[in-house]
């Protein structure tokens, strides 16, 4: 029996075009994530569509609850979609929530807005005590994925918000023209930096949040004070302009102190607005209710 040798260029060539093709499957940092020379990153505006499950867990005459699950970076992200039944488009807000707060333990404030005709994506945020996985293993780990170019699970976190809206762009019960984001916490800090991101974004919504204060810093040549600019939300707040910041905040919040957001807004431009109440409370409580609706009205 005789037998066929292959030709060593052959040989080379398919090696090459396998190594082309295993490089072409990786994820592109520099087409899907960019770096600026001030540290900040940025995504595409065109994401593409964005496939998820919905599985509907409540549906009254006044709201539907649904589950949706869908895929941002390699993991599974879970949300809970609160719908007024109004008869017509309905605004609508990704919400992030605060630290160890879920989807489920967001659903009071959730419900304020159906009430008053909002429509809210919520997100279990990645490693957040809720369904979604992968949270962050460390300021070091992250630090270091930036450093390699690899979007570090901060940068992700807003990529996930950044879905959520495109998610709501494609609901028919919902107005295109008026989604915004609202975040409180450690939610509101994603929240500003995805505003930042998303032109389409009609308002930004901060409760008891702040930036870090990096921007006071000076840039190392290890790039830490880079990387923590990349996740400062000061470093973005600037860019929402012309589209409404509004920055709500408790005079003694005991977590976030008053003079971390009032730093944060002075990096806002207008239109901004800050509302301060006389209270101890963190998180969006019922002091700041009505003047939060009353300019969300304005704003809607």
């Amino acid at each position: 029996m005789k037998k066929h040798k292959t030709p060593f260029a052959v040989i080379i060539a398919l090696i090459v075009i396998t190594g082309a093709y295993y490089f072409l499957s990786l994820e592109k940092p520099s087409q899907e994530w960019s770096l600026a020379h001030d540290g900040t990153f940025s995504y595409p505006e065109n994401r593409g569509l964005v496939e998820y499950e919905e599985i509907i867990l409540n549906d009254t005459a006044e709201f539907r609850l649904s589950k949706i699950i869908y895929v941002s970076k390699g993991e599974k992200i879970y949300a809970l979609l609160r719908v007024p039944k109004t008869g017509s488009k309905a605004p609508a807000m990704v919400m992030l929530p605060g630290a160890l707060v879920t989807k489920e333990g967001q659903q009071r404030i959730a419900e304020f807005f159906q009430r008053n005709g909002i429509a809210t994506l919520t997100l279990d945020e990645r490693g957040n005590g809720g369904e979604t996985q992968g949270g962050m293993t460390g300021m070091e780990a992250e630090h270091t994925s930036y450093l390699n170019g690899v979007a570090p699970v901060p940068h992700r976190m807003v990529f996930d918000a950044l879905r959520a809206f495109d998610i709501l762009q494609g609901r028919d019960e919902i107005d295109p023209e008026k989604i915004g984001f609202y975040g409180e916490s450690m939610g509101g800090r994603f929240a500003i930096i995805a505003a930042a991101l998303e032109p389409r974004a009609k308002f930004l919504i901060g409760v008891s949040t702040s930036g870090y204060g990096s921007l006071k810093q000076r840039f190392d040549d290890e790039g830490v004070a880079r990387f923590y600019a990349s996740i400062d939300p000061d470093s973005y707040v600037g860019r929402i302009s012309p589209r409404n910041v509004v920055l709500v905040h408790a005079t003694n919040d005991p977590m976030v102190p008053l003079e971390m957001a009032k730093s944060t807004y002075y990096y806002a431009n207008k239109p901004k607005l800050f509302i301060e109440v006389n209270s101890t409370c963190h998180g969006l409580c019922d002091e700041m209710k009505a003047q939060l609706m009353a300019e969300l009205d304005c704003i809607l």
